[in-house]
């Protein structure tokens, strides 16, 4: 089995199809959201699922949906 290296924007985008998922930054993430980087920082143990690679910190984008329609107010 041969891996293909992602180098290009096309193959990133046929990788993100691929695996049905879109990994954020958190600058990206608090702009989603509309809330501010410092309130994902601050929300490690009750925010959205994040993930580390090297030294950053990503979110996945259905990680945070579902974050998202779990914190829905039902009146």
């Amino acid at each position: 089995m041969s891996v293909t290296p992602v180098h290009d924007n096309a193959s990133v985008e046929k990788a993100q199809q691929l695996s049905q998922s879109l990994y954020m930054t958190r600058r990206t993430t608090a702009k989603f959201m509309g809330v501010s980087e410092k309130f994902l920082a601050t929300h490690l143990t009750d925010g959205p699922k994040r993930l580390r690679v090297g030294s950053k910190i990503v979110y996945r984008l259905s990680d945070v949906e579902h974050w998202m329609r779990q914190q829905e107010i039902t009146r």
